[in-house]
């Protein structure tokens, strides 16, 4: 069984967990709709761009959209949540944009879709999740695993979500992303590149503040240390990945 194979089979076990022990259905859940402007500084050897896109919010015990991620809830109680569902994969590389004339040469690396199934546990100290996900849109074909730890702060209108952990991205997902084909070597100045699988560290922040009753504003950092596997690629010119996001939600 291959892992893309393996990584499906997860995500479709984990859909027979029976409703019957979760929680009830919240029917007072409300939806959060915004939008948010985003500051890539990429490890990329390219210009950093700015995206701007927008975002919903909702859980009611059974079905959730969270960012950029949306799906469902075999079970969740109090301690224990278990999603599937898809999440949005930003990463790309568009040669339009290389800062390196020899890049340029390169093909267009897309974002993909990605079929996840996580697993939240809840402690006294904090959540402990792992996060399993697989390309559904054919542009890699690869993977990734993320094991984190994620906390909650509350204070008056203030809410802070730190979090911190490791993905692993398989070989397929960082040659799409980071590898350099022999075709494209022809076009440039650079050899091939063969990028193996690798395990990236990041530290993530969410600083959310409630403005009105209906309005909220945040600010979220993240920052991700490539692994040597990314680094090493003639792609990149920095061992860290950063992205900014500033966005405003309003509550229906």
């Amino acid at each position: 069984m291959n892992i893309k194979t393996f990584s499906l089979a997860v995500i479709c076990g984990l859909t027979t967990t029976a409703y019957a022990q979760s929680l009830p259905i919240d029917h007072d859940a409300s939806l959060r709709f915004g939008v948010n402007a985003t500051y890539n500084a990429t490890a990329y050897h390219a210009k950093d761009p700015i995206f701007v896109m927008p975002q919903a919010f909702y859980d009611n015990n059974r079905w959730y959209i969270e960012g950029a991620e949306a799906g469902f809830y075999p079970y969740k109680d109090n301690k224990h949540h278990v999603r599937i569902g898809l999440t949005y994969d930003g990463q790309s590389f568009d040669p339009n944009h290389a800062n390196a004339i020899e890049l340029k040469q390169l093909n267009k690396r897309q974002w993909s879709a990605l079929a996840h199934a996580s697993y939240l546990y809840i402690t006294p100290y904090g959540g402990l999740k792992t996060k399993v996900a697989t390309d559904v849109l054919d542009r890699h074909d690869g993977q990734t695993v993320t094991l984190s730890h994620l906390s909650r702060f509350n204070k008056d209108a203030w809410t802070v979500y730190p979090e911190f952990g490791a993905t692993w991205h398989s070989k397929d997902y960082n040659q799409y992303y980071y590898g350099i084909l022999d075709a494209e070597a022809l076009k440039t100045n650079h050899t091939a590149y063969k990028a193996d699988s690798g395990w990236s560290p990041f530290v993530t922040a969410t600083v959310n503040y409630q403005v009105t009753p209906k309005v909220s504003a945040f600010v979220n950092q993240r920052i991700e240390w490539l692994s040597n596997a990314q680094k090493n690629s003639p792609m990149t010119d920095n061992k860290i990945d950063s992205k900014t996001r500033l966005g405003l939600n309003y509550h229906f």
